[in-house]
């Protein structure tokens, strides 16, 4: 049997040695579709399918608040976690973290100091994700307990940043924005949850006012799930848990809800739907490819058919022929495939790049996109199936009657005609979903990058920085003494046009919210109270961003050194809550759930600044003057704004030479990061449809070519008889059109069928939109009317004397 097997393989071999034109042409064409297969599948199971690195990852889930006058779930209040923690039913443990109030803290260690990413973990953290640390021990119940919550777990990179992956630093003192802290032990490479964390502390460090508050939102849930229970009945045992929440907390907790999400899907955010857009976009591509490659076999069992007939009348039977058929189909798709994973492992690192940009996908996810030995296995599957079915195609073309196969001259048939039109109507098709599923991405794109974010991005640089607790104090004179003087040393150098500081990046969410009432307005209900964000900024912020003016003015200097209680609020938020009276000294309340609420007059009104994406209708802002112990520098300058970063860095040195200053970043790369999803997303689509058209053109040039050569003795007598070469133009054309025409009708009707499954990427534009519909169509009809040129030409040429003296 084996034996037989290495004839075939040998023989198959021979036999596309021999046929080197069409060996190179189905390898190529393998090549490109099993290699972007395989490449987005790696995305795709490193993304959506792959074990998370925590015990038993699909039982973790997280747990979100949901508001009704708030677009998503956010973070809980921490009485509301200690309320599910004591109350539910579903979970083996509810564990919290929180990254907020401030997500940074200063490290210093050996007479150097860094801004580190810091994280605030419950007692019982590790334990519900299920890691063992990589050294010493990780943070228990004893740890989060007050006076004994000074210990620090580091991530595995940071001690290899840091500390060298020194062993001796388990176990010693570091300093943490002032204060010292105990090394107890170092997580596992693939174990830091949340990815950014360098650092994590006990929970019990938060402080006792967001502890004791049901209105600020700090602390992030996560729970496993009890065997048996699945996450529909966990949900409906939360949603139990809220409504008495509701009822017992009327003023803080009605109609808030709860939202849970497996942590995958909190991992990869908005990713998914995008991802498996390009995974059926490519997996059309393999279909075109694929359909290619049959043709040209069909076409090679054609020209073999009357060598097969002579092998079958010497005593070959069907069975040894089919062998040799699949051992040959099978080569040639063991061959596509090992180019084409090729060409998939050199495009994954472009890939990682693009997706290291994505908002919204957890930077741990990155690490999982590689070839493994499933995306293999995937990958061998396609080539096993495709050489299975293939092989079967040119045994149908064995013929039963050996006089048929025998008999001389043309040996086309209408049978093989029609069959090689069919194949080639469902590339078409297949070609016109994805150009036209394409082209609506590309459009959509085209519009998100068309919005006015609301301020200018150009030359403008942001850099973050977070002072020390307890040597600063938020809001505080020293830290606004201190916030000043360095924007007054950045907005006094060569080439700098402003400086202003705000308390979180621009194009983020501001992650404070305030409840608030209009002074004058209907009174409302407790929990009805509507809710905006809040930004602290500086008094030349406004300036500094290009946001511009539209009523009153905004903060000067004497503002901001008094602490005035004044608000700046932008366009929606004076349409939705000021609409029909002049805004400017209009009051808004403050404290609306204390007995004494504080009356803050509105200064001016400026323009909206799409905070929350640029694929988000601005919401209402509220912006004070002030300063906080972290804040956004922003500098706006007449030069390549990453050329201020020196400027920047020793301003704040020259005041505190061991306060570092992170993440700066140009405001364009900033905005660019937002859009990187979509990006990506509509340059592969793009790629895949120029991929896809270009088969199809070969696919119609190689069968019509074909048709030609087949039909070459009918051709010369037509001509003989009086056929012009327009009439035999025509008849090559109309032949191409009549398979185009079927092949584009039916890729337009699947095409607006799959159009809505993705709707959920597409940015103000319609499913069934009429450019993208008349795009797809017009360009297949351009490439199938170039596929067919040069075959309808040449048949136009025959010359009918040579025609009828061939066999």
């Amino acid at each position: 049997m084996m034996q037989t097997v290495l004839r075939d393989l040998r023989y198959a071999g021979r036999q596309l040695r021999n046929s080197p034109s069409f060996t190179v042409a189905a390898v190529l064409t393998l090549a490109l579709g099993v290699g972007a297969t395989t490449a987005i599948f790696s995305c795709v199971y490193g993304l959506l399918l792959k074990s998370l690195p925590f015990e038993n990852a699909d039982r973790l889930v997280t747990l979100r608040e949901t508001h009704p006058q708030l677009k998503g779930p956010i973070e809980a209040t921490y009485p509301d976690y200690q309320d599910w923690r004591k109350q539910q039913k579903s979970f083996t443990q509810i564990a919290a973290y929180s990254t907020l109030n401030p997500n940074t803290v200063s490290l210093v260690f050996d007479g150097h100091s860094e801004q580190i990413h810091r994280v605030l973990a419950s007692g019982n953290f590790f334990a519900v994700l299920g890691i063992s640390p990589l050294a010493g021990r990780l943070i228990d119940q004893g740890d989060d307990i007050d006076g004994k919550d000074h210990v620090a777990v580091l991530s595995a990179s940071a001690w290899q940043r840091l500390f060298g992956r020194d062993a001796s630093v388990v176990g010693r003192g570091i300093e943490l924005n002032g204060s010292s802290y105990t090394v107890i032990g170092v997580l596992p490479p693939q174990g830091s949850f949340p990815a950014e964390g360098d650092v994590w502390l006990p929970l019990s460090l938060l402080d006792k006012p967001t502890q004791a508050s049901r209105v600020w939102h700090s602390v992030n849930a996560l729970s496993r799930l009890r065997p048996g229970v699945s996450l529909l009945q966990a949900q409906a045992d939360m949603r139990t848990i809220a409504q008495r929440l509701e009822a017992a907390y009327p003023a803080t907790n009605r109609r808030v809800g709860v939202s849970l999400e497996l942590l995958r899907e909190q991992l990869v955010g908005a990713l998914r739907p995008a991802m498996l857009c390009l995974l059926g976009a490519v997996v059309l591509v393999l279909l075109v490819a694929c359909a290619n490659v049959a043709n040209l076999l069909l076409v090679r069992a054609s020209v073999q058919q009357r060598e097969v007939a002579i092998r079958q009348a010497l005593g070959a039977d069907r069975k040894r022929l089919f062998s040799q058929f699949l051992a040959q189909t099978l080569l040639l798709c063991l061959l596509g495939g090992a180019l084409g994973v090729s060409l998939a492992v050199a495009a994954l690192p472009l890939l990682r790049l693009a997706l290291a940009h994505t908002e919204g996908l957890d930077p741990s996810m990155i690490q999982s996109i590689r070839v493994s030995v499933p995306v293999l296995l995937f990958a061998l599957g396609i080539c096993t199936c495709t050489a299975v079915i293939f092989g079967l195609l040119p045994a149908t073309r064995i013929s039963k009657k050996l006089t048929d196969a025998l008999r001389a001259g043309d040996r086309g048939s209408s049978h093989q005609s029609r069959s090689r039109g069919a194949l080639i109507a469902g590339e078409i098709a297949l070609a016109v979903v994805v150009v036209f599923l394409s082209t609506l991405v590309i459009r959509s794109f085209q519009k998100l990058i068309a919005v006015d974010p609301g301020f200018r991005t150009d030359h403008l640089l942001s850099a973050e920085l977070t002072l020390p607790e307890p040597r600063y104090s938020d809001n505080g004179p020293e830290t606004g003494r201190f916030y000043q003087q360095v924007l007054d040393k950045i907005a006094q150098s060569p080439g700098v046009v402003a400086a202003g500081a705000t308390s979180i990046l621009p194009l983020k969410p501001s992650l404070v919210m305030t409840r608030f009432l209009i002074d004058g307005a209907p009174p409302l209900a407790p929990g009805t109270y509507p809710a905006a964000q809040i930004r602290y900024v500086s008094a030349n912020f406004f300036r500094t961003m290009g946001l511009g003016v539209r009523r009153g003015r905004v903060f000067d200097q004497s503002d901001i050194a008094n602490q005035a209680s004044l608000f700046v609020v932008n366009e929606a938020f004076a349409q939705q809550y000021l609409s029909g009276r002049d805004p400017i000294g209009a009051k808004i309340l403050l404290g609306v759930m204390t007995p004494q609420p504080v009356k803050i007059p509105v200064i001016g009104v400026v323009a909206n600044a799409r905070d929350l994406g640029v694929e988000t209708e601005p919401q209402p802002e509220i912006y004070l003057p002030g300063f906080g112990l972290h804040e956004v520098l922003l500098v706006r300058t007449a030069m390549n704004p990453e050329l201020v970063a020196p400027i920047m860095r020793d301003a704040v040195h020259t005041l505190d030479a061991k306060q570092p200053i992170y993440h700066l970043e140009a405001m364009d790369s900033l905005l660019s990061d937002t859009l990187e999803r979509q990006r990506m997303t509509s340059a592969l689509l793009g790629i895949f449809a120029a991929m896809a058209l270009v088969l199809a053109a070969i696919g119609i040039y190689g069968v019509l070519s074909y048709s030609v050569a087949q039909r070459k003795r009918e051709i010369g007598v037509r001509i003989a008889v009086g056929a012009g070469r327009a009439d035999i133009l025509g008849l090559v054309l109309r032949e191409a059109g009549s398979f185009t025409a079927l092949g584009v009708a039916a890729g337009l009707a699947a095409g607006l069928a799959c159009a809505r499954l993705i709707n959920g990427i597409l940015f103000q534009t319609s499913t069934v939109d009429r450019v993208s519909m008349g795009f797809a169509v017009g360009v297949l009809l351009l490439v199938a009317a170039l596929g067919a040129s040069l075959p309808a030409i040449r048949a136009a040429s025959v010359n009918p004397t040579e025609a009828l003296r061939t066999e």
